[in-house]
């Protein structure tokens, strides 16, 4: 975690999570709605909580998951959650043979990838979340987090050299400690703190507007929005900025209905704007470019 507060920075926003959780994946409209309307005025950091240390001990009795059937149970909260919280997920993933037992070193990907780039290190995480979540790949095997560091453009000597020496382990047990001294124990987390040193703890999944009221309550309303008009150039803009997002995303940033903002983006389809990427149980819209 970066911790330095840079010139015109007003809030941090510090999220608690883990790459392969869901309702982490269903925060990042929201987060990415800050991101576009406060911009470099709240600084977003990321902790990595380890939300599996071993899956063959796991239990998780508030989403009934535990067990001989774990595995279909976690299918089931994926797919369950994605109804809620709007984003594409492939609950199946679950279902295949993979090896996996833990989501720890995917924690320890992201360390890896803030020590060998911090200003990729963000972008590396969103790649692990797209991946585990709508695409069906495992994100705990090393070969699949180095592909990934590779798309991304890391520098893959620095990348591997952090994963191989300990360092990138060592970075996750520093963010394991600072997570158990503050008493987090869930998913996704968000501490909200002011230049000033007062802060708010918001635990689970957040409204933009519960995010707005504790922003308002640190900063006595002195945060300057950028407003967000939604037109056709600007559904295009968002996406080729971000590469690759989900319908869920540009529905929260511009405040339009979900089923209206997926009309609409089939509407710039159909005009060759932006192309569709089948994504899970949802898509994602890239750039025609893309691959």
């Amino acid at each position: 975690m970066n911790t330095g507060w840079k010139q015109g920075t007003l809030l941090r926003l510090i999220a608690f999570t883990d790459p392969y959780c869901t309702w982490c994946w269903g925060s990042e409209p929201i987060l990415r709605k800050i991101e576009e309307i406060y911009g470099d005025q709240i600084k977003i950091e990321f902790v990595m909580g380890g939300l599996v240390k071993n899956i063959s001990t796991f239990h998780d009795s508030t989403n009934s998951i535990g067990g001989e059937k774990m595995m279909d149970q976690i299918a089931i909260h994926w797919n369950e959650a994605s109804s809620k919280h709007g984003m594409p997920v492939a609950g199946d993933l679950w279902l295949k043979s993979s090896g996996f037992t833990s989501t720890y070193p995917a924690n320890i990907a992201f360390k890896a990838a803030e020590i060998s780039n911090p200003n990729l290190a963000q972008k590396y995480l969103r790649r692990l979340r797209e991946a585990a979540a709508a695409e069906e790949i495992f994100i705990h095997k090393e070969d699949v987090q180095i592909e990934l560091a590779k798309e991304i453009e890391l520098n893959l000597e620095k990348f591997i050299q952090a994963l191989e020496s300990g360092a990138a382990e060592k970075a996750f047990c520093d963010d394991l400690k600072l997570m158990r001294s503050l008493g987090v124990t869930g998913f996704p987390t968000f501490f909200v703190e002011s230049s000033q040193g007062q802060g708010t703890y918001l635990h689970g999944y957040q409204s933009f507007s519960r995010f707005e009221e504790v922003f308002n309550q640190l900063n006595q309303g002195s945060l300057i929005k950028k407003e967000i008009i939604p037109n056709n150039e600007n559904f295009v803009e968002f996406i080729l900025k971000h590469e690759k997002v989900a319908t869920k995303e540009v529905s929260e940033v511009f405040a339009v209905p979900k089923d209206e903002m997926y009309e609409k983006l089939v509407y710039l389809e159909k005009r060759n704007r932006i192309r569709r990427k089948k994504a899970g149980n949802g898509e994602f819209w890239i750039s025609p470019s893309l691959e």
